[in-house]
């Protein structure tokens, strides 16, 4: 688009090429009448509003204003000088709505490297974990069972499925043989009964000992050794849960055959194997 400036009284009219090219650029002013050269004040003007001012034309001819014809030049209304114009700043292209709506409808966290873990991560973490205490209970599964006796049917559950025993305490320096007896047999001279009482001092159950018999003879010579296991003591194979309790007492009876051993002394030893 291209305006020019009256210089008499500084109107501003939009001009074609075709109005200046007809009269080597002289117009005449539609508010003053006044006759002025087209191309000294000419500017162009974009559709951004930058302007440009136009080159310079050739000058016009010797006698301009005897063939002067008045031309119809259209008044410029509602445009504003170069000055206003540049002092005005463009404001800023707004973003299209479909841009905005896409931006406020992605959330995007500002660090993803500070966000929170996994989930698999965190599901990892929680397995390790639980296995790491499944290893714990089963290596000290016996001194859990000892110390929390509510625990050992459920640990026995357990390693009756993985084919492991839950053992009971085992220290003989718990148990305390009260007092002990070796008798002959009246009418039987190769028999010898032996009667003890043993006490468990330790504050959890215990299984039942071994006891450990020796004879000696009139030199004091070991003329015989035998052990006796629960099952030779209590006539029976003792039963999974069936233990000598904290503080408890156990009496032992039992009738051993020397048919060729003449024992004028003996000794009586607890302890496990």
């Amino acid at each position: 688009m291209l305006i020019t400036t009256c210089g008499h009284c500084g109107a501003r009219f939009r001009v074609t090429p075709q109005q200046l090219n007809a009269r080597q650029g002289q117009v005449r002013c539609g508010r003053c009448h006044g006759v002025f050269s087209g191309f000294e004040s000419l500017e162009r003007h974009a559709e951004d509003g930058v302007v440009t001012i136009a080159a310079p034309a050739p000058a016009p001819r010797a006698d301009p204003l005897e063939a002067l014809e008045p031309l119809p030049i259209e008044e410029l209304t509602g445009i504003e000088p170069p000055a206003a114009q540049a002092a005005v700043a463009p404001e800023p292209k707004a973003q299209p709505r479909e841009a905005r709506r896409s931006r406020e409808s992605v959330n995007i966290p500002a660090d993803p490297a500070r966000g929170p873990p996994a989930r698999a991560w965190t599901f990892g973490a929680a397995l390790l974990a639980l296995l790491l205490c499944a290893e714990l209970a089963y290596a000290y599964r016996e001194p859990l069972a000892q110390r929390y006796p509510v625990l050992r049917p459920w640990l026995e559950s357990v390693c009756a499925a993985a084919g492991c025993a839950v053992a009971w305490s085992r220290d003989d320096t718990l148990l305390k043989l009260e007092d002990s007896e070796l008798l002959e047999v009246p009418g039987r001279p190769n028999e010898i009964a032996l009667g003890a009482r043993i006490r468990n001092l330790a504050s959890v159950a215990q299984e039942y000992p071994h006891l450990e018999l020796t004879l000696t003879d009139l030199t004091g010579q070991v003329a015989v050794r035998r052990v006796l296991r629960p099952v030779d003591y209590l006539g029976r194979l003792p039963a999974a849960a069936e233990v000598l309790a904290p503080g408890a007492e156990m009496a032992v009876q039992l009738r051993l055959e020397t048919p060729r051993v003449k024992a004028t002394g003996y000794e009586l030893l607890v302890f496990y194997p």
